[in-house]
């Protein structure tokens, strides 16, 4: 625990907690342990930062302006005009480290309540460029009538030194905090080495979802991305993958609850394989075929072995893509009889001719990821197959 002395907080003295998030609790972190190297990656340290510079960073980033950073953040949450001046403690998690970002919660005792944010941190030049980037696409993307990403609050730069020459910018973004959400993944299970999908529930303990969860889970999934799909510019939340934790989930008495945490980007992809103007109908279909293959593509526990999902995923993936089609049929995005123009293209087309429509996409992912390439190649017959036999059933 540190102690800061902070003068936008009525002169008082705040309690703060450092700590690492695991499946057994919170663990604390000592003045020992905050002198440990920074890791940029798994098995990589950084030059000089130390993890408690790191913590150091997220504190003085969540700090500055914080009356301001607090009323913008809960601005649809009634505040008492002292609440701000109430806070007397904040415990800070490191959550995760991911490829690019390395992410935290932070939560705040507000007078007797808590609030918690989520806290992102770049150190590289490259992710920093990502997370500035991610930034402005979510905000942006809150313009649309979807309530599916976290609403972002603050991007700032904290620069790090060594104490003699040497100094670090770490870009920082404070976002919404997804409460009783967790990250899901694949995982061996049972003696024939099943696929089962696995809850990382760090307060409850992992579990596995049940059949009809994890269809629901991919179902959802599907449905926000189409949803924030749009119609006239083609453009689409791309990339965005199940292995990076980007889908998270809450199952409770009410139901599950499937949010999506992050959009790197927002493009369209037609022109990378077509030259020539597209129409319409032509780029949503795309849009599903694309939909359809990445619904299936996993890690184990989201870095192992990479896992390509069963049927049930490809049938929710379709189920949730027509689902949502419908509600932006409703918002006049779309109208019934662009759905049914597609939907007769798809059932008109036989298992060698929606092959052959992959044929531009197979391109694409060898370009993006080429690891990636080889798994979907490896099963695309087999999923073109399925496709052909879902897409025909009575709809």
């Amino acid at each position: 625990m540190t102690v800061h002395k902070n003068p936008s907080l009525n002169d008082s003295t705040l309690l703060i907690d450092d700590l690492f998030s695991s499946p057994e609790g919170d663990i604390p972190l000592g003045a020992e342990d905050l002198t440990r190297p920074f890791l940029i990656a798994p098995s990589e340290p950084h030059l000089f930062l130390t993890l408690g510079d790191y913590f150091e960073a997220i504190k003085r980033f969540v700090l500055k302006d914080e009356r301001d950073r607090l009323i913008d953040a809960l601005q649809e949450t009634p505040l008492r005009e002292d609440d701000v001046g109430t806070i007397k403690r904040m415990r800070i998690r490191s959550e995760k480290h991911g490829v690019l970002y390395h992410v935290s919660s932070v939560e705040m005792l507000l007078g007797d309540r808590p609030i918690k944010f989520a806290v992102s941190t770049a150190v590289s030049e490259g992710a920093r460029a990502c997370l500035a980037k991610e930034y402005e696409i979510v905000k942006s993307l809150h313009r649309l009538d979807a309530s599916y990403l976290p609403k972002v609050y603050k991007k700032g730069d904290v620069v790090c030194q060594d104490g003699y020459s040497s100094y670090e910018t770490l870009t920082l973004m404070l976002s919404e905090w997804f409460e009783d959400y967790h990250e899901w993944h694949f995982a061996v299970h049972g003696a024939d080495n099943g696929q089962k999908v696995c809850i990382w529930d760090l307060e409850n303990g992992h579990r596995y979802a049940s059949e009809a969860e994890a269809f629901e889970i991919f179902r959802q999934a599907s449905r926000i991305l189409t949803l924030y799909y749009d119609v006239h510019t083609f453009k689409q939340i791309i990339p965005w993958s199940h292995a990076a934790g980007d889908f998270v989930v809450k199952i409770g008495d009410d139901g599950i609850h499937v949010k999506l945490t992050t959009a790197r980007d927002y493009r369209s992809i037609m022109d990378v394989f077509l030259e020539d103007g597209v129409h319409p109908t032509i780029a949503v279909a795309y849009f599903f075929l694309n939909l359809t293959v990445r619904m299936r593509l996993d890690r184990v526990n989201g870095v192992g072995e990479a896992v390509w999902a069963g049927d049930f995923s490809l049938r929710a993936a379709i189920e949730g893509f027509f689902e949502a089609l419908q509600i932006l049929a409703e918002k006049d995005m779309l109208t019934p009889g662009d759905i049914q123009k597609l939907l007769s293209l798809l059932k008109s087309l036989d298992e060698d001719e929606l092959e052959s429509l992959y044929t531009p996409l197979m391109a694409f992912y060898y370009e993006e990821n080429p690891a990636e390439f080889h798994i979907i190649n490896a099963h695309l017959k087999d999923h073109v197959r399925s496709l052909c036999q879902i897409l025909r059933e009575d709809r």
